[in-house]
């Protein structure tokens, strides 16, 4: 008899699943109500939403309709990765995890020598980077892109909270450019604590007992 791979989260134990093609196992994620939040386990969370998002962005990408069928799925993970890991840098800073999922706000609660450090990167790397490419959107779509990670991040803010409801029409304004921060707020993370590069959530084998 096939057994099948069960994994089972341990901050949650009614939640479980067993996905077909994965080598799964009971995820590690311990954490005791209304303790201090470690944030290495932010950290940690947020770079499985990363890993996800690298393996979507990855995915045949030729495929323009694939492409579209992933893109606002792909936003939205996205979005959640770059919360996670400004929460995971204002847990370093002050030892509080901020509550909200505006990205802006959450942004703006980091110290100012943090902000100006992924500030410098974007303007400099990311933004320079890509823009040819948002001059061409600016003209063909007659749109404005704000260059500055601020402006970035405000409008990115209002487009992760309504493309999970884009089935409710009226998005034809929104905007989100905000595909590289990821990378570069994780590569910041992993500067001051460089200890955490070898982080992983840990997992072990479930296997299902065999019918006698």
């Amino acid at each position: 008899m096939e057994c099948e791979t069960i994994i089972v989260c341990e901050a949650n134990p009614g939640f479980w699943f067993a996905p077909s093609g994965l080598h799964a196992g009971v995820l590690m994620m311990t954490m005791s109500s209304g303790s201090k939040i470690d944030p290495s386990k932010i950290f940690v969370q947020a770079d499985c939403f990363y890993q996800t998002l690298a393996i979507l962005s990855n995915v045949a990408p030729d495929n323009t309709q694939l492409a579209v069928t992933l893109g606002e799925p792909a936003m939205v993970i996205t979005a959640l990765t770059i919360e996670l890991f400004i929460k995971c840098l204002v847990a370093i800073e002050t030892g509080d995890v901020p509550r909200g999922h505006h990205l802006k706000q959450l942004f703006d609660k980091l110290g100012t020598s943090t902000q100006n450090r992924i500030q410098y990167t974007w303007d400099n790397s990311i933004a320079a980077h890509r823009a040819e490419e948002w001059n061409k959107l600016e003209k063909s779509l007659r749109i404005t892109i704000a260059r500055d990670l601020p402006s970035a991040l405000e409008v990115g803010s209002k487009a992760f909270e309504r493309i999970r409801y884009s089935y409710e029409g009226n998005n034809e304004d929104l905007q989100f450019y905000l595909q590289d921060l990821p990378q570069l707020l994780g590569r910041v993370i992993l500067e001051i604590k460089p200890e955490w590069k070898a982080l992983r959530r840990n997992y072990q084998e479930l296997v299902p007992p065999s019918a006698n």
